[in-house]
């Protein structure tokens, strides 16, 4: 008896070809540089057009979902109630992946960041921090609450903690600190917030 051949969707097939192509552009950026990269090299390693290309988004998108992607992958979750974590750990130590990636390639991580100041709707690095920020705020606040902090203190910690972090992350990309005092700015944030929710 033979298997029968299940022709993958259009949808799916779709979802391939971005991977595909994101994949593409993930290795280019990081051999050739962001500037050094065109949106036809990135057709050509993808094995597909380069209206395909930018079916999936130019090469800020393409860079955004890069990292969106690199940042999912890196996410810590946060403690459950009674662990051995503190949350000013929890807290202080989330970013630290972030900030790995960041100081990995200086160059591509500027491009990134160029691409969330210019706030373009239509851009895919918008999307990607919107729900980089949905995901940090709902785990940040999560610790919290399992450290015993009130829910309604521990949403407004979660969203200054994020903010700190896009401030630490504006001050890295302009080259004005380093990832030691980044680290250590965030950490000192971490319990400031994390004191007052005993208050």
């Amino acid at each position: 008896m033979f298997a029968e051949h299940v022709q993958p969707t259009r949808a799916e097939q779709k979802r391939r070809t971005a991977a595909r192509i994101t994949d593409a552009a993930a290795r280019l950026f990081t051999e050739q540089g962001f500037q050094g990269t065109t949106v036809r090299q990135i057709a050509a390693a993808a094995g597909v057009s380069v209206g395909a290309v930018m079916a999936v988004g130019d090469k800020e998108s393409l860079l955004s979902l890069v990292y969106d992607r690199a940042i999912a992958a890196r996410v810590p979750a946060p403690p459950t109630a009674g662990s051995t974590t503190s949350a000013v750990d929890y807290l202080s130590h989330y970013f630290t992946p972030f900030l790995d990636l960041f100081t990995e390639n200086e160059e591509l991580a500027r491009a990134y960041f160029r691409a969330l100041t210019r706030g373009r709707p239509e851009n895919a690095a918008n999307a990607a921090l919107g729900t980089l920020r949905t995901l940090t705020e709902s785990n940040l606040t999560t610790a919290m609450v399992n450290a015993g902090t009130q829910d309604a203190h521990a949403r407004l910690g979660a969203q200054v903690m994020f903010a700190s972090y896009l401030g630490e992350l504006m001050l890295l990309a302009a080259g004005t600190t380093d990832p030691r005092q980044t680290a250590s700015r965030i950490r000192a944030t971490a319990e400031f917030i994390t004191s007052q929710g005993r208050n």
